[in-house]
C-alpha cells in the first residue's frame, strides 16, 4: 500500500514540475532595415526604430494586440506608399514569438521618386487549416 502511494505521489510531482512554467516566454520583435526612422505604436508605447535596429517586447499575456506604424519620409520624395501589414493585430498564444520586419525602397528617378515602406510578419505558432478547409 505504501509503495502505491509513493508511486502516485512521484507521478504527481513529475506532472507538476513538467506542466507548470514559471516564466512567460511570449515576445513580439519589431525590426527595421528601412532607410529612415519608423515609429511603432504598440501596447500604449511609441517605439522608435532607427535604421538597422530592433526592439523586443517580452513577457506578454495571451491575447490580441494592435500596432500601427508611422515613418519619416526622406527628402525629395514625391510619392509614398506602404505594402504588407504595417498595422494590424498580432495574436499571442503560449510560447509565441512574433517578428514584424520593416524594409523600404526608393523607386523612380529625378523629381518622381516613390518611397515604399514594406512590412512582413513571421511567427513560431503553428498555422492550421480548419477541417473541410482548402
Amino acid at each position: 500500500m505504501n509503495i502505491r502511494r509513493i508511486f502516485f505521489v512521484m507521478i504527481g510531482f513529475v506532472f507538476l514540475l513538467n506542466g507548470c512554467k514559471t516564466t512567460v516566454t511570449n515576445s513580439v520583435t519589431f525590426k527595421s532595415i528601412a532607410l529612415g526612422n519608423l515609429y511603432v505604436n504598440f501596447m500604449g508605447e511609441t517605439i522608435l526604430l532607427a535604421p538597422n535596429s530592433s526592439k523586443t517586447v517580452r513577457n506578454m499575456a495571451k491575447g490580441t494586440y494592435n500596432y500601427s506604424t508611422s515613418y519619416e519620409v526622406p527628402a525629395g520624395i514625391t510619392n509614398v506608399s506602404t505594402q504588407g501589414p504595417v498595422s494590424g493585430p498580432v495574436t499571442v498564444n503560449a510560447d509565441t514569438k512574433i517578428t514584424v520586419l520593416y524594409s523600404s525602397s526608393i523607386q523612380g528617378t529625378g523629381e518622381q521618386q516613390s518611397y515604399i515602406v514594406s512590412a512582413s510578419i513571421s511567427s513560431n505558432d503553428k498555422v492550421t487549416t480548419p477541417t473541410g478547409g482548402l
